[in-house]
C-alpha cells in the first residue's frame, strides 16, 4: 500500500484522484480547503481528510503535522489545487490582487508543499512529486492572450519543477508535471472533451509508469511528452 498526498480534493480532478487511488486500496491523504459532500463520502474508503489552505503557510505547516502524526513516509505527492480568475483577462483588466492570489496558490504553494513534505517523501518507496499544470503552460503551444496570468502561473510551476528536479535527483526523488487535459470540471466547463474519470485514469498510468528518467519532464495525461 502506497501513501498518497493529494491537494485540492474537494471537487473535480482532485476528488477523482482521491476516489481512484482509494479504489486501489492505497492510503490517501486528501486535503481540502472547502468541505464537500462528495469528499465526505470518501471517508469510508480509506481516505484521510486533511484541512489545508495551500495559500497559507501556517495551514501547510498544520497539514504537515497532521499527516506526519499518521505516517512516517509518503510515496507520492500530487499538487493539484489551483485557481483561475473569473472572466476574460486582457490588457486593461489586470489587477494586482488577483494576479498575486493566482501565483500564491498555483505556483508558490506547490513549491512550499514540496519543500515541507520533503522528509516524508525521502522515506517513501517511490518518492514521486507530481505537479498538475496545463497545456496552457507550454510557451511553444501558446497562440492566444486569454487567461494570461493563469497560464503564467502554470508555466512558472513548470520551471520550478524542472529546476528543482536537479536538487531532488540525488535524494532519490522524481518530480515531473502533467497536463490533465481539458476536463469537465468547474474550471474546464461542461463542454470539455474529457471526463474527470478519463483524465485521472490517464494521470495514474503516467504516475505508475514514471521512473527516474521522468525527472524534470512535462507529460500529457495520455503519457505523451509535452513541448515546453
Amino acid at each position: 500500500m502506497r501513501r498518497i498526498l493529494i491537494t485540492g480534493t474537494s471537487r473535480g480532478i482532485g476528488l477523482e484522484l482521491a476516489r481512484q487511488y482509494a479504489a486501489r486500496d492505497e492510503r490517501v491523504f486528501a486535503t481540502y480547503r472547502t468541505p464537500s459532500a462528495a469528499l465526505k463520502a470518501l471517508e469510508s474508503v480509506r481516505v484521510t481528510l486533511i484541512p489545508l489552505d495551500v495559500a497559507d503557510p501556517a495551514s501547510i505547516e498544520a497539514a504537515y503535522h497532521a499527516v506526519n502524526a499518521q505516517t512516517d513516509s509518503l510515496d507520492v505527492l500530487i499538487n493539484n489545487a489551483a485557481i483561475s480568475n473569473e472572466g476574460d483577462e486582457r490588457l486593461g483588466t489586470f489587477e494586482q490582487a488577483s494576479m498575486l492570489s493566482m501565483f500564491q496558490t498555483n505556483t508558490i504553494a506547490p513549491v512550499l508543499i514540496m519543500q515541507r513534505f520533503l522528509e516524508l517523501l525521502k522515506r517513501g518507496a517511490t518518492g514521486k512529486i507530481v505537479n498538475l499544470v496545463s497545456e496552457l503552460a507550454s510557451l511553444e503551444l501558446r497562440d492566444a492572450s486569454y487567461a494570461a496570468t493563469y497560464c503564467a502561473t502554470k508555466a512558472a510551476l513548470n520551471m520550478y519543477t524542472r529546476s528543482l528536479a536537479h536538487d531532488l535527483k540525488p535524494l532519490g526523488l522524481t518530480a515531473f508535471t502533467i497536463d490533465p487535459g481539458w476536463v469537465q470540471t468547474d474550471m474546464g466547463g461542461r463542454h470539455a472533451p474529457l471526463t474527470p474519470e478519463q483524465s485521472v485514469s490517464g494521470i495514474l498510468r503516467v504516475i505508475d509508469q514514471a521512473n527516474r528518467d521522468a525527472n524534470g519532464r512535462f507529460f500529457r495525461h495520455d503519457g505523451a511528452e509535452m513541448p515546453w
